[in-house]
């Protein structure tokens, strides 16, 4: 990334072109009120360097996470061609890391695309719900190993946490958007990375980025 560029409101409004085109070669363009900053305009994330492959068998090998039927409820259904880029909150990831009812669903849905988006943000709290089971805490070594091998490997689009990032969830929480901080973050990462989308089974991260114009599915 080169060196980061301000401008106005106004100066944006007049001039949006000029910042569009530096941003295509690199820059981040901060945009102020007032001097101080608002938003930013950044490129785009790139697709993965390789699509999302099944996980079924992975999940197969894993007896000790499997979940149980949820009360006998039927399993969700996952939407299929969901426009993206796509964001993957942290019970997304563990269904597709976790045998539950609806991870071969979802599993399908996903396979193929390359523009899923994974935080460590959504890994760590995925990874801290597993430990929860005290029998399962070799297999949950197991899941740790490798989801970070799949985010090593370019699987998945990976969008970090920055100074920007908590100043942006701090917007969202004094707007009301949403009064969870770990959702704040998860919204202004997703927003971060332009997805399309939020994937999560967390109706209340669902609500908050309905909240904000960010489509949660399913």
């Amino acid at each position: 990334m080169q060196a980061m560029k301000t401008a106005g409101i106004r100066e944006a409004r007049q001039s949006l072109s000029v910042l569009l085109e530096d941003v295509r070669k690199g820059h981040e363009v901060v945009i102020t009120d007032r001097g101080k900053p608002v938003a930013r305009l950044v490129p785009p994330l790139p697709l993965s360097a390789q699509p999302f492959g099944s996980r079924a068998a992975f999940r197969r090998s894993l007896k000790a996470l499997r979940a149980g039927d949820a009360g006998g409820r039927p399993a969700r259904r996952w939407p299929k061609d969901l426009p993206g880029p796509l964001y993957l909150g942290p019970t997304v990831l563990a269904k597709l890391y976790r045998p539950e009812p609806d991870s071969d669903a979802l599993d399908r849905a996903l396979r193929g695309r390359r523009d899923l988006t994974v935080s460590d943000l959504a890994v760590s709290e995925m990874l801290a719900a597993l430990s929860r089971h005290p029998k399962g805490r070799s297999e949950v070594l197991r899941v740790q190993q490798a989801l970070l091998a799949d985010l090593e490997s370019g699987i998945f689009r990976r969008v970090e946490i920055v100074p920007a990032t908590h100043r942006s969830a701090e917007r969202l929480l004094l707007s009301f958007a949403t009064a969870d901080p770990s959702h704040a973050l998860h919204l202004a990462l997703a927003m971060t990375a332009g997805v399309a989308g939020l994937l999560t089974a967390d109706p209340e991260l669902a609500r908050s980025a309905r909240a904000v114009g960010l489509p949660a599915y399913p």
